[in-house]
Formats: structure tokens, sequence, C-alpha cells
């Protein structure tokens, strides 16, 4: 199955994403560059949207789907929230064409600190975060 194609590790890798979010100097500013981005991450289809693929862990509905090439993973994200969705495009720009040892390695908290945005998320963010970040270490061992 072809991924969905999105801009996230290609085109906007996780320098690039840290140097935009730190040109905004207000959370309703970083807010809305999350918000657009979310909106470049395809829509899956009920097909995708199946339970194998769900995340579980987060407040949200988050699936992804995984394809590698050798030890390189490349990855889509879909959520039904929009906030959720403008997260899972940083964590796609840190993940989405990288070897399997940088996305063992990736530090999702250090990512989301680097960014500007560590501070603003709660409590069940950071954990559904985390919960993504163990759901692609799974897929990806």
């Amino acid at each position: 199955m072809a991924l969905p194609h999105h801009p996230f590790g290609t085109e906007l890798n996780q320098a690039t994403v840290t140097e935009m979010l730190a040109q905004h100097t207000s959370w309703e500013d970083k807010y809305r560059q999350l918000i657009l981005w979310g909106k470049r991450l395809p829509t899956f289809t009920d097909a995708q949207k199946q339970t194998a693929n769900q995340v579980h862990g987060c407040e949200s509905a988050v699936w992804f789907l995984h394809q590698a090439e050798g030890d390189i993973h490349y990855f889509a994200a879909d959520s039904n929230a929009r906030i959720v969705k403008g997260l899972l495009a940083i964590v796609l720009a840190c993940v989405h064409g990288q070897h399997g040892n940088a996305i063992h390695t990736l530090d999702i908290d250090r990512a989301f600190h680097q960014a500007g945005l560590a501070h603003h998320l709660s409590e069940s963010r950071t954990n559904g975060l985390h919960a993504i970040t163990e759901f692609i270490h799974q897929i990806t061992r």
C-alpha cells in the first residue's frame, strides 16, 4: 500500500519546523501554524482507519500508516482533532524518512521543547505524544 503524500520529513524536517515555530513569539501564532500544518496532512479513508493502525493512549483518535524500505521508515498519520494533526505533523517531520536508529534515539520531549511547544501542552497531550512515540518504536522494530 502506498502511503498518502505529505511534506513532513521530506520538504519539512525537524530543523525547519523548529526554525519556523521559533519565528512565532505567541502561543496563538504557534497554534495557528500547527493548524495549518495539520491541514496539510492527508485525511485517511475508512479502510486506513483500522484498529491495527490506531494509537491507543491518546484522548483523540490517532492513526498511523508505516512503510519500510530496508531500515528507512516512512509514515503517514491522521487524527480527528485539528491540533493533534498539527502535533502529528511535527512528529512526522522528526521520523519520516529516517533510519530506525534515529527514530529509536529521538527524544520527542526535546523536539517539542526546541519547538517552543512543550510548556503549552497539557499533561494528557504529552501522554498522548508518548503513546505515539511508543507506537512508532513498536512498528519500527
